[in-house]
């Protein structure tokens, strides 16, 4: 690897405007040529600050105060234009859309690449080659606001890698991807970063694949360095990164559990590859043999269906056809029982969330039906639905409009007329649910992500709605903080509610929801509770997902009796017994 620093950052800290809290406190950090660097943390961190400061946008766009220096390949940025360092660093944003500018996805490839005077022969090559890289083949023609949040964030990225900066920075690039959209684009930074010597820095909570393939981790928290080196080094604290409510990798967590019940272990593994050797061996040397075992199960639909009620959502025969042509659902039959809690999964442009956005009216069926709680949706006006079906975009800006947090979520119980005491009282106790009692006076735009998605939800809960739709809640979330609200979702669903979620976090889904639907190109691939759909690889794999890591092991280890494990709890429990280990 060569040796020359790319990035140095130097006794950095950083407070926005006027404010005297620091949002990055005495930061130091070197990225080579060459380096695949993975930064994470918890949300709120401090990660997205310390990539503006790289890219520029800090101090250039976002003022504040700033003490000590960033070096962009010698350059300080500081004294640098970001006309300048941009031809020297490619940025991806967390929110993708805030950077797609051009009419078609195609153009939105070419844009940087005609910005920078590239020949046309090469902007053709590489337009073809990132459509291809991207799957947005088809997508070419398409206005990248009318795609999904996936294929926006997909697009976004494959503008960027087009133009092959020395330094690319990027603001968790795969919040909104699909688990193999994701391995994709994690291989292709590796691939840069090997092949090409590349210089990537990458902030994510998606740790399970970028830890084998980054030369360094960096944990922030509270605007702090708290950990920094080789990522199969730090794996030796999976706990407590674990309890600052990182997404370590399950195995990582897995061995730490059990070390802690008095397993000797060196080195924590960082793949299920890895876990599956050590753990064989250890049984191996145990006396402890393999043994035949069935196939899996096919998936059952509705074995969870005798503990939830009776259907409320009847979908009939579903087609959805959007102007132009584009055939989002094909033939969907499915129902949703009162008092179930749901996931929705597959990959970007599945289908998932034309689905239920016929659950409330905001689209209606191009052919077949839906019955609301005995209601064609067709006959009966959106108003109406709402005040049974709550939806909450993927995008809380896409849903928020209202100046203050308060005026937010007392805009729908006002249209339905309520007393103000009664509108008081709703807001409050919507408000208490999501924990953003403190925000109520702020305006929602000044907030972070994570409570903007926060106020999107509990603007949506004041309504009281009896079922509760949630696209993507804890895109960009750290995992703790994404459990929290997973936790939220799961005590209003005990309290009665009907609870369906999309997610591309297998293992969030894995450890809470009841039922599993997995789409694929507008139609449902297979529908079942949630073990059996999950121990079933081939199938999740032909919609492009995985289970989780956890999940794969165990189902590795059937043939020394481990069961379909959806949790890391439950193969920690199930070895200890196997191994005869005590508590910890």
């Amino acid at each position: 690897m060569a040796e020359e620093v790319d990035v140095s950052v130097e006794n950095l800290s950083f407070a926005y405007g006027a404010e005297e809290e620091l949002a990055l406190e005495n930061v130091n950090l070197e990225a080579r040529r060459g380096e695949l660097v993975l930064i994470t943390g918890p949300s709120g961190a401090g990660k997205t600050t310390l990539c503006r400061c790289i890219n520029g946008l800090i101090p250039h766009f976002f003022v504040g105060t700033m003490k000590g220096k960033v070096l962009v390949k010698g350059v300080d940025t500081r004294k640098t234009s970001i006309a300048l360092l941009a031809s020297k660093v490619g940025t991806v944003l967390q929110d993708p859309s805030g950077q797609l500018v051009s009419p078609t996805v195609e153009d939105e490839i070419a844009f940087g690449l005609e910005n920078f005077g590239y020949p046309r022969e090469v902007i053709e090559e590489r337009v073809e080659h990132y459509l291809r890289f991207a799957r947005l083949e088809k997508y070419r023609d398409r206005n990248p606001h009318t795609l999904s949040g996936g294929e926006q964030q997909a697009c976004a990225l494959a503008s960027v890698l087009a133009v092959e900066p020395e330094i690319l920075v990027l603001d968790e690039p795969t919040s909104n991807l699909d688990p193999i959209g994701s391995h994709h684009f994690f291989q292709l930074f590796n691939q840069l970063a090997r092949e090409k010597q590349k210089t990537i820095i990458v902030v994510e909570h998606k740790l399970d694949e970028l830890i084998p393939i980054a030369d360094k981790l960096v944990v922030i928290h509270r605007g702090k360095v708290i950990l920094s080196g080789s990522p199969r080094k730090l794996l030796k604290d999976a706990k407590r990164m674990n309890q600052l409510g990182l997404k370590v990798p399950d195995v990582a967590l897995l061995f730490a559990l059990l070390h802690g019940k008095g397993l000797e272990v060196e080195e924590y593994p960082m793949t299920v590859d890895e876990a599956y050797e050590k753990i064989v061996k250890i049984l191996e040397e145990r006396g402890i043999k393999a043994k035949k075992v069935a196939p899996a199960e096919e998936a059952r639909v509705g074995k969870e269906a005798a503990k939830a009620g009776e259907p409320i959502i009847k979908v009939r025969g579903l087609w959805h056809v959007y102007p132009g042509g584009v055939e989002a659902l094909r033939g969907v039959d499915l129902e949703i029982r009162k008092g179930e809690f749901v996931a929705i999964l597959g990959q970007n442009g599945s289908g998932k969330t034309t689905l239920v956005k016929h659950f409330n009216g905001l689209l209606k069926p191009t052919k077949g039906e839906v019955i609301v709680y005995g209601m064609d949706t067709r006959e009966v006006p959106v108003s109406r639905l709402a005040r049974l079906v709550g939806y909450v975009f993927q995008n809380p800006d896409h849903q928020i409009f209202s100046r203050t947090v308060k005026e937010e979520l007392a805009f729908g119980p006002k249209n339905f007329g309520l007393s103000p005491e009664e509108i008081d009282e709703r807001v409050v106790k919507a408000a208490k649910t999501m924990g953003i009692e403190e925000y109520l006076d702020d305006n929602p735009f000044d907030l972070s992500w994570g409570i903007r998605q926060k106020v999107a939800v509990a603007s949506i809960l004041s309504m009281e709605p009896e079922v509760l739709i949630v696209d993507e809640p804890t895109t960009g979330q750290d995992y703790g903080t994404s459990k929290e609200m997973m936790e939220t979702f799961k005590r209003l669903n005990e309290e009665g509610k009907t609870v369906v979620i999309i997610t591309h976090d297998m293992k969030l889904a894995a450890e809470y929801v009841d039922r599993v639907v997995v789409m694929k190109e507008g139609k449902i691939l297979v529908d079942g509770d949630t073990r059996t759909v999950f121990s079933n690889v081939e199938v999740l794999k032909e919609a492009y997902l995985a289970p989780p890591q956890i999940t794969q092991l165990a189902i590795r280890l059937r043939e020394y009796g481990a069961p379909v494990a959806l949790t890391v709890e439950e193969l920690v429990d199930y070895l200890a017994g196997l191994l005869g280990l005590g508590g910890g």
